[in-house]
């Protein structure tokens, strides 16, 4: 989704007081530039005082005052100045004189792009450069088959039909996350790397499919979707759709505009919930995860997300990126509230307030239930990647070419994926030290508080990552829910929370398939992965002793073997538990 928060402009108070420039000018004309459509009143606003809204031909959206958006309004080109101060006195309530109107429009009007320059050409308004914006875009669906799209998806939005996608995507989590688990799915994946790429080529579907739930959204309210393409965000490539016209609708239309791409992801993982029920394929439901965290990820109210439009709407203030920061340091006791901050309604403070407070703490959950999973999600890859070495040079060794670069491809693909994200993490890690750095520049309480954070936050990583026998692939048996990640939290003091004592003895070791000699689907078919090392030892113990099979009889009779089962293997009796975490992707929603 793209909607540029509106640019703003208000006339110096000064400037309505003085006669500016000679009335003499008053036989000029202006009208409105080319392609100008002045909106009105932003319907819904979070300001004290409500803004007009106007927009470009270029897309752009402009945030005006009052007085601004009369004085557009009464520049037809058939107007003079003096004409045009008598109509909005009238309207204002306050007079006004043809040289505050000539002031206005050669100050503030021409400038912002709403009105034509004096030798009656349209200008050339370049758009703001947003350290946050999306970059190298690239139409790639015309804005009249956006229409086409949009109608075949309307009847989504119709409300029955909408409380039972959603009631069935909300019944479809429990159980993905705390019945079934994503242990099996997740382990699949990294046996299996193929299946890396057939995720990503669903997310890039699910992306796609995003956008036509903004565009489909944004229609269903009435306004008028653009086009559909692509571009670059940060370093990710994204898709797009502009939905800035979306500015003409009330608070519910723009809501329902903003919340539609997070719709679409709920109806994609369902979609893929029901093609596993229908296959009872595993690794379908890592795709329903990857849904549920793209959903996760929108709803963040930072980096032009989904959330961030989501937040603006619903408190009715555009540009209220710019406005988080001074929110919440307005509610350090004693301190002043910015003026950006003393604008806004008192309810809207709070509603960012309680947005970030909520939203927050969950993102860091899951951002700590990877760290404390990172251990057995590397070991498995580290396990994958060792089987494939071995078809790789099993089948270079017997001539066959075509299943060597086969098995070389999986590989690729296994390993692609980790150095993708250790780049990322990276390079993000460094930007936000960086500016933590700033921020503590010269304030040696800050600068403090920064070494402690840091040196906290690089004890615990040490301390749950150092290896402690926990370096072991996930298990057939492992289901992966959150109960289970709530109780590798708890098991942060042992060291070893990503697989601790009991667990591993549980999973009788938690044996890698290159140990087993079988296959990854069941390991314990060839290497008795399922019973415990003491059990093992015992059967080795009976088997290398020559006493036990020529002087007792009973050790060569049929009955005296199957009448004593060994005891049950833990694995198979052990309550399910895992630390998987639940994987994201890299590919960000699109704002």
């Amino acid at each position: 989704m793209t909607s540029p928060p509106p640019a703003t402009a208000t006339p110096s108070p000064a400037s309505l007081s003085s006669e500016g420039a000679d009335a003499g000018t008053a036989g000029r004309h202006p009208r409105l530039a080319e392609g100008i459509e002045l909106i009105g009143e932003y319907e819904g606003s979070g300001f004290r005082e409500a803004p007009y809204i106007a927009r470009r031909g270029d897309g752009q959206t402009i945030q005006l005052t009052q007085l601004l958006h009369l004085v557009a309004e009464q520049c037809d080109g058939s107007r003079d100045y003096k004409a045009i101060a008598g109509r909005v006195s009238e309207a204002f309530g306050r007079k006004v004189s043809a040289g505050n109107v000539q002031f206005l429009v050669e100050k503030k009007l021409r400038p912002l792009g709403v009105l034509a320059e004096a030798d009656g050409s349209s200008p050339e308004i370049a758009k703001p450069t947003q350290l946050l914006a999306l970059k190298f875009r690239t139409a790639l669906v015309p804005e009249r088959y956006t229409q086409v799209v949009t109608t075949l998806f309307k009847p989504l939005f119709l409300a029955p039909v909408v409380v039972a996608l959603l009631a069935g995507f909300v019944a479809l989590d429990v159980w993905v996350f705390a019945i079934h688990g994503i242990g099996a799915s997740a382990r699949a994946a990294v046996y299996q790397p193929w299946l890396l790429l057939v995720f990503f080529g669903a997310v890039v579907v699910a992306t796609a499919f995003h956008e036509c739930g903004h565009a489909t959204a944004c229609a269903y309210g009435g306004a008028r979707p653009g086009v559909l393409g692509a571009g670059i965000y940060i370093v990710w490539p994204v898709f797009y759709c502009d939905v800035t016209d979306a500015y003409r609708l009330g608070k519910a239309g723009r809501l329902r505009t903003d919340l539609g791409g997070i719709y679409f992801n709920a109806i994609f993982a369902l979609a893929t919930g029901g093609l596993y029920a229908a296959t009872g394929f595993e690794p379908l439901l890592l795709i329903v995860v990857l849904q549920s965290f793209a959903i996760l990820q929108q709803l963040m109210p930072l980096l032009r997300l989904d959330g961030y439009y989501i937040v603006s709407d619903l408190t009715g203030v555009p540009d209220i990126l710019n406005r988080v920061r001074p929110i919440l340091a307005s509610l350090i006791p004693g301190r002043d509230p910015d003026q950006k901050v003393a604008a806004l309604k008192p309810w809207v403070r709070v509603a960012v307030t309680t947005y970030i407070v909520v939203l927050i703490p969950v993102m860091a959950f899951a951002l700590v239930m990877m760290l404390l999973s990172a251990p057995r999600i590397v070991a498995t890859a580290y396990d994958s990647l060792g089987v494939l070495a071995d078809r790789f040079s099993a089948a270079l060794d017997g001539g066959k070419g075509v299943n060597a670069a086969a098995t070389g491809l999986q590989m690729t693909a296994l390993v692609l994926p980790v150095a993708g994200m250790t780049a990322t993490s990276g390079r993000l890690g460094r930007r936000a030290f960086a500016g933590a750095w700033r921020w503590s520049e010269g304030d040696a309480v800050r600068r403090g508080a920064l070494a402690t954070v840091l040196a906290g936050g690089l004890a615990l990583a040490a301390f749950t990552w150092w290896p402690n026998g926990e370096y072991r692939p996930i298990q057939p048996a492992e289901r992966g829910t959150l109960a289970s990640g709530v109780r590798a939290v708890r098991a942060i003091p042992s060291g070893r929370p990503a697989l601790t004592r009991e667990r591993r003895a549980e999973l009788a070791g938690a044996p890698t398939v290159r140990e087993s000699g079988g296959d990854f689907r069941n390991p314990g078919a060839a290497g008795d992965a399922e019973k415990t090392q003491e059990e093992k030892a015992a059967k080795d113990d009976t088997a290398t002793t020559p006493a036990a099979t020529t002087t007792t009889p009973t050790t060569t009779s049929p009955q005296a073997t199957t009448t004593t089962p060994p005891a049950a293997a833990p694995a198979t009796t052990a309550p399910q538990q895992t630390t998987t975490p639940q994987p994201t992707t890299t590919t960000p929603g699109t704002p």
